[in-house]
């Protein structure tokens, strides 16, 4: 009754087992590989095939054919590890070959939400809101590279064998180890760089653009005008530009349409203005951990506006 009952459960279990290993990633599949390799290597054949002889002379006494089939089963064990081998090696040399066999690993942050992120390198990252960073795994080879949409503040860890590169789709900032803001969101028509410490280069990779490249040093703000290709720099101060990823918010004689679309991705709302003068409000001030009733106050009382909010929807109009 016992090998029936045990029988039964492993019945039950081998196709629990098989659905679970359908949600193993690529990693999960190497590693398991990996450890099977590894196993292998640990059995020692001949003892175990003895041992088996053994137990099938001295106790059970089981037919020569059985012998037989062990011994094959034993011999087997040799082909099973140099197809393992083989094949884990053929995977390798193909993810080394082709780019696009490389498992991704993408970060989001949506609307009202801001995330921290140490990459595999030991860099910090601090994504803000409505930003998605995406790389490659293994992370550190010939550079290390982070595609952006949005904007992120990095401190990145110096290494002279391996350069950083931030892409943004047709600019890339590059850097071997220091503290700096890039912000390029899609729709916007303008990329920003702060750096805070140390240096980077600036290039501009596609289009009739692709000859520009500047280099930076601490305190520069550029500006890229991805319509006419324009590049602006100033060496002045920068503490509004990176001040986001230890959420503040400072404004400084901010239009009233740049304000509304920091709220809105900071907070996660939509801001609809009723009145177009008010885009050309200009504000002044320090937003520190505050509640969007509490921003929406601020402004009122600060640019003599009015609003309403329903739900995730804020109308501000003229009093």
């Amino acid at each position: 009754m016992t090998d029936k009952k045990n029988q039964k459960i492993r019945t039950q279990l081998v196709p629990e087992y098989l659905n679970y290993r359908k949600g193993f990633s690529d990693s999960d599949k190497k590693m398991e590989a990996g450890l099977l390799v590894k196993e292998i290597q640990s059995v020692n054949v001949d003892n175990a095939f003895n041992k088996v002889s053994y137990r099938i002379n001295h106790r059970y006494k089981i037919s020569r054919t059985i012998t037989w089939i062990t011994r094959v089963a034993a011999v087997l064990t040799l082909p099973l590890l140099a197809f393992t081998i083989w094949n884990l090696t053929v995977q390798n040399n193909s993810l080394k070959l082709a780019e696009n066999s490389i498992s991704w690993q993408e970060i989001q942050s949506p609307p009202g939400i801001r995330s921290h992120v140490i990459l595999p390198d030991g860099s910090d990252l601090w994504l803000n809101a409505d930003s998605k960073i995406r790389y490659c795994i293994p992370f550190i080879s010939e550079n290390r590279k982070v595609d952006l949409s949005g904007e992120a503040f990095l401190h990145v860890v110096k290494n002279e064998d391996a350069p950083f590169i931030v892409n943004t789709g047709s600019t890339e900032v590059r850097v071997l180890g220091t503290r700096f803001n890039v912000k390029a969101y899609p729709e916007e028509k303008h990329i920003e760089v702060a750096l805070k410490e140390g240096s980077v280069e600036f290039y501009y990779v596609e289009g009739d653009c692709k000859n520009i490249t500047t280099e930076m040093i601490p305190n520069d703000f550029l500006v890229f005008n991805k319509e006419d290709c324009n590049v602006s720099k100033e060496n002045k101060k920068i503490d509004k530009y990176i001040s986001w990823h230890q959420n503040i918010l400072i404004f400084e004689n901010t239009p009233m349409s740049e304000v509304a679309t920091m709220i809105e991705r900071w907070y996660g709302v939509k801001i609809n203005i009723l009145d177009d003068e008010i885009n050309h409000y200009h504000f002044n001030g320090t937003i520190e951990n505050e509640t969007i009733q509490d921003v929406m106050q601020i402004l009122k009382m600060t640019l003599a506006i009015s609003y309403t909010v329903d739900y995730k929807t804020i109308t501000i109009n003229k009093l």
